[in-house]
């Protein structure tokens, strides 16, 4: 199998199919997938004017007016000869397991590989094919759609009479199943243990099988990818406005104590459900930005933890200035001599906390500034993200402003000669 792999995807907006079945997809496959080398994920969808990299996954234009499944009659289309071979996955596919497995079973990539019907031996099904490349047999199926333009509710009855596909994909793998094994056996309440690709394969679609416990947490797996903890003692009067700038689809911790912020951070920390985690403080704010660009800048850079610029925001001027850091990748001895991590800027992976503990609450001043020690300390790798990630309020009420320098410089001296 060639490095090359195309993943392409069709959303006609309709009979039950949205953008959010197209986010709720990519993000398996991006999840699940082993190697550093991501595919290439590209999604042909009526509603979208031009192409747009979305980062983890491409829009194109689906151009053609054909009413719901006919319109994937774009894979076998002469414009799409640009990105074969590739794998068509449909949208009501759960991924259990790494498409990587279903592209290491094409030994031959000239080959063209569709489904068996789950119900009619010997027939073809089109909810998963790989399309290859400078095909005759793709070539004589689009002259077929051109010279007839079958009519009908399903365009796999055409295909049955136009393509002989050269093998199924069951021949080839038993962890393909059936979300609808039978009238006996009812809908597929457990996973089996070898399954790569769960079919949905029509009504119930996935988010109408919710009911079912392994189909919750399949569709709930991508909704809680960042976890934001708001960590506070006393509102300042921004509180509301620290809830505000986290945008829908974070699950957010807002954890009130008498402790400091690390203490109120720490004790809820076993409830976060994400797989980042991010602090903010009740009288800053998130960037609109900030959490698509941190995922992103982390997962590109395959770092452990990330920081970025900010916007510092005074309380009554309205004054803005953007802080850069000077060094964006510091070692251990770059902080100890100037620390140049906004750390209202700071996202981590969930397993940084797993492997070298929660902020030390101990300290009153220096908190994310030994925690960030402690990660490079432990071998983990810090990323930076150039773009404003958070607002910085400015303000008397400040603990940065009113803390007592002499006792801030004794707890740094103590922080510095631990990691020395």
């Amino acid at each position: 199998m060639s490095e090359q792999r195309t993943i392409v995807l069709v959303l006609k907006n309709g009979k039950g199919f949205g953008f959010r079945d197209v986010e709720l997809i990519t993000y398996h496959i991006n999840d699940k997938w082993k190697s550093e080398n991501h595919p290439r994920i590209i999604c042909f969808w009526d509603k979208a004017t031009e192409h747009y990299d979305l980062g983890n996954f491409e829009l194109m234009p689906l151009r053609n007016e054909l009413p719901g499944t006919w319109s994937r009659m774009i894979l076998y289309s002469p414009e799409m000869e640009q990105y074969r071979p590739f794998l068509y996955v449909d949208l009501d596919t759960a991924i259990i397991s790494s498409l990587e497995n279903i592209f290491e079973l094409v030994k031959d990539q000239s080959m063209l590989i569709t489904l068996e019907d789950f119900y009619q031996k010997g027939k073809l099904a089109t909810g998963l094919v790989w399309i290859p490349a400078n095909s005759n047999k793709i070539k004589r199926i689009w002259r077929a759609w051109k010279r007839t333009r079958a009519k009908g509710n399903r365009m796999d009855v055409f295909l049955w009479k136009v393509m002989i596909p050269d093998t199924f994909w069951q021949d080839l793998t038993n962890t393909i199943h059936d979300f609808k094994p039978g009238k006996k056996k009812g809908l597929l309440t457990e996973l089996p243990k070898n399954a790569d690709l769960i079919c949905f394969h029509g009504k119930p679609r996935i988010p109408k099988a919710e009911g079912i416990e392994w189909v919750n947490k399949y569709i709930k797996a991508d909704r809680v990818k960042v976890t934001v903890i708001i960590p506070y003692k006393v509102d300042r009067g921004w509180l509301q406005d620290a809830i505000n700038s986290v945008p829908n689809g974070v699950q957010l911790i807002v954890s009130q104590g008498g402790g400091g912020w690390p203490h109120n951070f720490n004790k809820v920390l076993d409830q976060a459900e994400g797989k980042y985690i991010k602090y903010l403080h009740e009288d800053d704010m998130l960037t609109e930005n900030c959490i698509r660009d941190s995922i992103q800048a982390m997962e590109d850079q395959k770092v452990d933890f990330i920081h970025g610029d900010a916007i510092d925001l005074w309380h009554k001027s309205g004054k803005k200035i953007i802080r850069r850091p000077k060094i964006t990748h510091p070692t251990i001895q770059d902080l100890i001599k100037k620390n140049t991590i906004h750390s209202a800027t700071i996202m981590y992976r969930r397993e940084v906390f797993e492997k070298i503990g929660t902020f030390d609450e101990a300290l009153t001043r220096c908190e994310e500034y030994e925690f960030s020690l402690r990660c490079l300390h432990n071998g983990m790798k810090i990323g930076y993200c150039p773009f404003a990630l958070a607002w910085y309020r400015r303000h008397p009420k400040q603990k940065s402003r009113g803390a007592d320098k002499r006792k801030h410089m004794i707890e740094r001296n103590m922080v510095n000669d631990k990691y020395k």
